[in-house]
């Protein structure tokens, strides 16, 4: 699917604000907009230490009401109500990822159609660029590699791509994610190439939104093995795997646990079984908690594998038991 038709399918519920006139209508101001930016950024830490789910999923939604009901029912300046549409995008961007994140997809897919069209009514490029990275994150979950392009690509068309180079390297990376799927492996070595020169070339001290903040060379690192290991390279997947693993913050469960699951499938490609599943282990959500939706897929998939390539040995019949233990 080309970019333009993507971008057309997507935004077929249009939102439109209405004009009331009447002294009534509070007055929508910097405080209202600095309110909803604080609430934006916890919502991202949370989600950055633990992952998305549920929960988050409807905080965000509400949140993005909220953010509609000022632009809908209070005076203000252009200018805010830019920053207005900006965070009810954000907002529901969010509770797109956190329903990726605990694989309701068919949830994220109507998050997703809302997010691109207040993000295009916001005119910021941030927003949009978080917006369709999401956007095709989705895409990659639900097996559609040709969306899963033509919303990375929408991403690299964005002002915030061109003007600051952290960003363009996220572009590049969730780039190269989406182009083994697409039969372009050449195009997604030079993708992972230009994501490491432009992360070179950021400005570390730039201030950007806290959405960027788990974007980390660790963080680019995960993402590089996980294209190596769509590549069928996985001898280097699990080499960036581990520099990943090593810069990752303490504080960052959900990620730990995510390119953990990866070295794993990255180690059985490698028919290193043992070590496969002593990986595989520590990516195991604690007793008590599911874990976001995309991590025991990960585990379900290594168990598939696992007994596809060592059907009846003992190391599989030993990890069969323990996936098994509630």
């Amino acid at each position: 699917m080309h970019r333009r038709t993507f971008i057309a399918a997507s935004t077929g519920t249009v939102l439109s604000a209405t004009s009331l006139v009447g002294a009534a209508r509070p007055t929508v101001g910097t405080a209202d907009v600095q309110r909803l930016r604080n609430a934006l950024t916890a919502l991202w830490l949370l989600d950055d230490q633990e992952g998305g789910g549920p929960a988050l999923e409807g905080r965000a939604v509400a949140l993005s009401q909220k953010a509609m009901d000022l632009q809908q029912n209070g005076s203000a300046a252009q200018r805010i109500r830019g920053r207005l549409y900006g965070l009810a995008a954000a907002f529901t961007a969010t509770a797109m990822w956190a329903a990726v994140d605990s694989r309701q997809l068919d949830r994220a897919q109507r998050h997703m159609e809302s997010a691109v069209t207040l993000a295009g009514l916001s005119g910021e490029g941030q927003v949009q660029h978080q917006t369709w990275r999401y956007a095709a994150m989705l895409a990659d979950q639900r097996g559609r590699p040709a969306d899963a392009l033509a919303a990375a690509e929408a991403a690299m068309s964005t002002s915030i791509h061109r003007r600051d180079p952290l960003y363009a390297a996220l572009s590049h990376s969730r780039l190269a994610l989406s182009l083994p799927g697409a039969g372009d492996p050449a195009r997604a070595q030079r993708a992972l190439g230009r994501a490491f020169e432009c992360f070179d070339r950021a400005d570390p001290f730039e201030h950007r939104p806290a959405s960027m903040d788990f974007f980390t060379r660790g963080e680019l690192h995960g993402l590089a093995g996980i294209t190596y290991l769509r590549l069928q390279r996985p001898d280097e997947a699990e080499s960036h795997m581990h520099q990943c693993l090593t810069a990752l913050r303490p504080d960052q469960h959900r990620n730990r646990a995510y390119y953990k699951a990866h070295m794993a499938l990255a180690q059985l490609a490698q028919n290193d079984f043992e070590q496969a599943c002593a990986t595989a282990a520590e990516a195991i959500p604690p007793r008590g908690s599911g874990g976001t939706g995309r991590i025991p897929h990960l585990l379900q998939a290594f168990t598939t594998g696992l007994n596809a390539r060592a059907p009846g040995s003992g190391t599989a019949r030993e990890w069969n038991d323990r996936a098994r233990t509630p």
